[in-house]
């Protein structure tokens, strides 16, 4: 079955180039402005994963968040991601992932007005949640697109150039929703989110309409049943193990489980799979560079949290300066992707992205034996940007593998299977913050003489971080050189 990823624009692809060959009329210009959507959704879509860490101590006062409640500031979003990322993969196919990014762009938009004009902490939760379905629709259709748009052996430096923009976005955050929170409070931040997304969502339109890859097939609605509870359910409950809801959020990790593992089951042999899990099974590069994600993800995605709430607590800095502070981590990443992704492209991803994983180590072993409530400011900066580089080092050559480890037919299955895994390392990540937190911590603010405790937390969290990324570098180098590309 040939690739229909744009009729109009792009020539049949062949096993042998990966689905694209050279430019004919039209395909130079809308390759071009799809990596440039591409970047453009990055650019603005991703600011509010560090804006909500710096806005974090100004939204707890406001509507009065315990340290546990910090936490579902990000998780909120981050299960509704999760559990929709899988079936707006599989629509993408189906429908056209020109039409599904417009779809998620606008709900997106619609979750950063909600929260933006949220009373209570519950609703603020319940459009972060709106917000999160949102992102994960067109995270993942934008990822697939830009992919199948252009030739394999210039993936990497397109991947580098796309991930790039997510970090030059998070550089961007901090400084930029510092300067927001101090001058006009946190929900104007929300309403410049939303507004951000006009630029993408003009580009969207710009590019042609694309005939769907599988438009013949349907939606496995009961694999999605599955899915989504099971996701969320899930990991609602392992973030709440240590909260006075024990009982529930054990019974929710079951259920959760429970309807998992008949995601699975429904999954394994069906004609048209929710998430084709067998490509786990078909390729050893896809299946340990996914792992290798996961886990990576697990060790790294909670340190911009931590660091936000450690330099506005522990140092007393005002949410402007902390936000110059932690321009160093993206920064470097900014900087550093590019370059990897294009190192990729001449070498085998695997052995750039674990030397990344061994440089981030680094940094994490400077958090655990330097942190104190009076840390100078530079020996955190270095850490940071150790990681920092060590992540970017990582990022950009471990998609390289994974999309490249798949046939042309099967790379919106591998976006799908790449945010979802994403995803749950990042939500594991985070869920394992609040874990820390409710049991060092305790219920409640974060009061001055908590300091200490939170201090004992962060070291008990950057540990167990470390342990994952030793892990991560294990299952990277366990995926084996570089082989023939998929066809």
């Amino acid at each position: 079955m040939p690739n229909k990823i744009d009729t109009n624009s792009f020539p049949e692809p062949s096993p042998r180039d990966g689905g694209a060959r050279a430019p004919v009329a039209g395909a130079a210009r809308q390759r071009t402005l799809i990596l440039v959507m591409a970047v453009t959704a990055n650019l603005f879509g991703n600011m509010n994963f560090t804006g909500i860490n710096v806005a974090a101590p100004q939204i707890e006062a406001d509507l009065g968040l315990s340290a546990v409640g910090i936490g579902w500031l990000t998780l909120s979003c981050m299960l509704t991601m999760a559990a929709a990322s899988a079936p707006a993969a599989r629509l993408s196919d189906i429908l056209g992932r020109r039409g599904l990014t417009l779809f998620g762009l606008y709900v997106c938009a619609l979750g950063f007005v909600g929260s933006a004009l949220s009373p209570t902490a519950g609703l603020l939760m319940l459009s972060r949640a709106v917000t999160g379905v949102g992102l994960a629709t067109y995270f993942t259709t934008v990822m697939t697109m830009v992919t199948a748009a252009y030739p394999k052996e210039e993936r990497g430096r397109v991947l580098g150039l796309t991930i790039g923009s997510v970090y030059i976005s998070l550089s961007l955050s901090p400084v930029l929703s510092g300067i927001f929170l101090e001058a006009l409070g946190w929900r104007f931040l929300f309403v410049f989110w939303a507004a951000a997304l006009i630029p993408t969502i003009v580009l969207v339109h710009l590019v042609k309409k694309e005939a769907p890859v599988t438009p013949d097939e349907r939606l496995d609605r009961k694999a999605a049943f599955y899915w989504i509870p099971g996701i969320a359910l899930f990991f609602a409950g392992f973030s709440s193990l240590t909260s006075e809801w024990r009982l529930p959020a054990l019974l929710a990790m079951i259920f959760g489980a429970v309807f998992v593992c008949l995601f699975i089951r429904r999954s394994w042999g069906a004609a048209s799979p929710l998430l084709d899990l067998k490509l786990f099974t078909e390729s050893r590069r896809f299946t340990f560079s996914s792992l290798a994600a996961f886990i990576c993800y697990v060790s790294s995605f909670s340190i911009t949290l931590l660091l936000s709430l450690y330099f506005q607590y522990s140092q007393g800095f005002s949410p402007l300066k902390t936000g110059f502070i932690l321009v160093a981590q993206p920064l470097v990443m900014a900087l550093l992707t590019p370059l990897s992704g294009r190192l990729s492209d001449k070498h085998d991803p695997g052995i750039i992205a674990s030397a990344g994983l061994a440089l981030m180590l680094g940094g994490l072993f400077i958090f655990v034996f330097r942190l104190e409530l009076d840390t100078p400011v530079g020996v955190n900066v270095f850490a940071m940007c150790l990681c920092g580089a060590g992540f970017a080092l990582f990022s950009a050559p471990n998609s390289n593998a994974i999309m490249s480890s798949v046939p042309p037919l099967r790379l919106g299955q591998a976006s799908g299977v790449i945010s979802a895994t994403r995803l749950a390392g990042q939500i594991t990540s985070i869920s394992l913050s609040t874990l820390v937190f409710a049991s060092v911590v305790g219920p409640g603010e974060i009061t001055p003489d908590r300091y200490p405790s939170f201090i004992n937390a962060s070291r008990i969290l950057f540990s167990v971080f470390i342990v994952m990324s030793f892990l991560a570098i294990f299952s990277s180098l366990a995926r084996g050189r570089r082989r023939e590309d998929a066809s």
